[in-house]
């Protein structure tokens, strides 16, 4: 059949190769002239004409312009339904995909679906999660005999996959008599990105030949995880002859840096420059990271540099630049972070949540709320402010800069929220004091089975000692003891600080005891809970026992042990220790070490040694060191001595009307009634102090 027209005379399969043509050579000027003439012609209205020019339209990705076209036929046939459901698909638009397959159904043309038409829509099924329909297309495919069709069975399977529903794949695919490589990738992919690697390695373990992407997928779920075993699987995969790829060393690269390998992240360097791969953005971006996460900062510089002196187009490779900002977050070179931060923003490249979640860690590290706010005004134009990533870090970054009610706004707004969200909102509520509001939140993530981590855990722990809130400090040990995170350090230490600052001393120590391995945070807490829970020679014990383990203490646990002795009023020991702090340890006392010396010296009578250590320190005495020194005075009736202190104190905290109540007290108590009537005098233009609250449980 021809046409005849004004302007040429063509069949029309040279129309249909010359629209396809248009289509594959992008050159969408050209196709809309052939269109036009097509109309002006008649030819347009031809179903095998009007079925190119929709294909055309999306080749050249003008999809409305093909959706007119498809609005605008008097009839349609299977493979015009199916040319749009498919493009709808392909182009990320799956919503509008299973709309019109549902209108294909709905019609009443004569027209029926077939094994294309199914594998389109179910692909839009998995895209966006609906199982419901997936389902009874599988009944279609059944009541049709179309089991045998070995692509169809395959997209049937990949979207109950990224469905979730993996008892149905798993039926399926052992019902599957063609299954192909194909059919045997997918599920085992689907399985190692759900993170079920002991399913996911039998099944590769059956198959009959696996191929590098099966390989990969295996390697890739492992290093998702964190395992070790996929570098176990990339020296088998080496060792059984396939040849490693862009795929393989990312993934190995992962697994090196996120365990700390920097020996075999080398070797595995060495052996992708060997290969010749060492151009590939992922792998550049992969080998970077490792050398960041391993503190090789330089070595990844050298690397990034490297590349960026050649490759000056950041559009072309933003994952490169993503993870040498990350490099340079993570190991807090934060000028660095920052002027990489500038230039990404400056050369216009379309950020992408991987780069704002950097830029926010950045303002993390150096707690610059004004960046934070700008980089925050970049997320929101840029529509990732309810990004689950990025929404998190946001909400950690005004909580952890106090702003905790703009962090809050963001938490209620965030549709999804990960475990980087619940916790900068609880830690933020616990720095700025709001330890109830911090304990809710707690509660709230348990009863809506949130998943916590120990570090999670360990925070709610300092809370419950905050409030020395004893039943609740044993309501989240049980909970330690049902997650299995009972012989976490981090949750260990923090429970023995709540049971010592809860009072329950013995039951700190049981934990202490029956702990395997002890760091120095481990060793400082339970010398602190001794000394605050009057065990002395315990705190004393202790300190020798971790020097003799060979672990160095550090200034709180001297902090620690030194308060242990001013509470029992324990000088010699004291003095010994103080006194070892530089020469045995190196480390400078700070102005806490001098208070305990001093309040220590003071109430055991030794004012003389007190004022020596006084005038002998490398920095000026605070109010809590003269305070120290007056209560001494009161005890052992140094009345020449109070005279002076208290001109100390008057000149640096004479507006303080804490200073005065302490100075009255103490002249009261010595009969120095002329100067007790001046201080008092003056505290009444200064104004009375409030009494202080304490919490208690009840």
């Amino acid at each position: 059949m021809t046409y005849c027209t004004s302007w040429v005379t063509v069949d029309l399969k040279r129309i249909a190769i010359a629209l396809r043509h248009c289509g594959r050579v992008q050159a969408p000027k050209l196709g809309k002239s052939y269109h036009s003439h097509l109309i002006k012609s008649g030819v347009h209205h031809d179903i095998f004409i009007a079925n190119n020019l929709i294909s055309m339209y999306v080749d050249l990705t003008l999809l409305d312009d093909a959706r007119k076209l498809f609005d605008d036929m008097v009839h349609r046939n299977v493979v015009t339904w199916t040319t749009m459901v498919s493009a709808y698909t392909s182009r990320g638009r799956p919503y509008e995909a299973i709309e019109l397959y549902l209108k294909m159904l709905e019609s009443k043309t004569d027209e029926e679906p077939n094994g294309f038409m199914y594998s389109a829509v179910l692909k839009a099924c998995g895209y966006v999660g609906n199982v419901e329909l997936g389902r009874l297309i599988h009944k279609r495919i059944i009541s049709e005999k179309l089991e045998r069709d070995t692509v169809l069975m395959n997209t049937l399977l990949d979207m109950y996959i990224k469905c979730g529903n993996f008892n149905d794949a798993r039926e399926i695919f052992l019902d599957f008599s063609s299954a192909n490589s194909t059919s045997w990738n997918t599920i085992i992919s689907g399985f190692c990105k759900e993170g079920l690697m002991e399913e996911a390695v039998g099944l590769f373990h059956r198959m009959p030949e696996p191929n590098a992407v099966s390989w990969n997928s295996i390697i890739a779920g492992f290093a998702d995880i964190g395992s070790l075993r996929a570098l176990e699987f990339v020296c088998m995969m080496h060792q059984g002859g396939l040849r490693l790829d862009e795929f393989t060393f990312p993934c190995a690269l992962k697994t090196c840096s996120f365990v700390g390998l920097l020996a075999m992240g080398m070797q595995i360097h060495g052996y992708v420059q060997k290969s010749g791969f060492e151009s590939s953005y992922f792998t550049l971006s992969a080998m970077i990271d490792m050398y960041a996460n391993c503190n090789e900062i330089k070595q990844a510089i050298k690397i990034f540099d490297q590349y960026a002196c050649c490759n000056t187009y950041i559009c072309d490779s933003l994952a490169i630049w993503n993870s040498m900002l990350s490099g340079y977050v993570v190991n807090e070179c934060n000028v660095n972070a920052v002027n990489l931060l500038l230039q990404i923003y400056h050369s216009g490249v379309s950020k992408d949540s991987y780069f704002y979640s950097n830029a926010l860690k950045v303002c993390i590290n150096i707690l610059n709320l004004r960046l934070g706010r700008q980089v925050h005004g970049l997320v929101v134009t840029g529509g990732y402010e309810l990004d689950c990533v990025v929404g998190s870090i946001l909400i950690d970054l005004y909580a952890r800069q106090g702003n905790i009610k703009d962090a809050f706004g963001l938490f209620h707004r965030l549709p999804k929220k990960d475990i980087v969200a619940w916790s900068g909102l609880i830690m933020g509520c616990a720095n700025m004091g709001l330890l109830l509001a911090a304990f809710s939140l707690f509660r709230d993530m348990i009863n809506l089975n949130v998943e916590v981590d120990q570090f999670i855990i360990s925070s709610v722990l300092k809370v419950c000692s905050s409030l020395s809130s004893l039943g609740s400090g044993k309501q989240v040990h049980a909970l330690c003891m049902k997650r299995g995170y009972e012989l976490e350090e981090v949750t260990l230490t923090s429970l023995i600080d709540m049971y010592s600052k809860c009072g329950e001393i013995e039951d700190g120590l049981a934990l202490f005891l029956s702990m395997p391995k002890r760091d120095v945070v481990c060793w400082t807490g339970i010398i602190v809970g001794c000394g605050q829970n009057g065990r002395p020679k315990e705190a004393i014990k202790f300190f020798h026992d971790m020097i003799g383990s060979g672990l160095k203490p550090n200034e709180v646990t001297f902090l620690g042990v030194l308060s242990a002795c001013r509470h029992a009023g324990l000088v010699e020991e004291a003095w010994t220790i103080f006194n070892s702090m530089k020469p045995d340890h190196g480390l400078e006392p700070h102005l806490e070490h001098y208070y305990c010396m001093v309040d220590l010296l003071g109430q055991a009578g030794c004012t003389k040694e007190a004022e020596k250590l006084i005038a002998d320190m490398p920095f000026e005495p605070d109010k809590s060191i003269w305070g120290s020194m007056l209560e001494a005075c009161a005890i052992h009736n140094k009345t020449n001595l109070v005279n002076v202190i208290a001109e100390h104190l008057l000149a640096t905290s004479g507006k303080d009307p804490s200073i005065y109540v302490m100075l009255s007290n103490v002249y009261a108590k010595l009969g120095m009634w002329d100067k007790l009537s001046k201080v008092r005098e003056t505290v009444k233009k200064l104004g009375r102090k409030e009494a202080g609250m304490s919490w208690i449980e009840i």
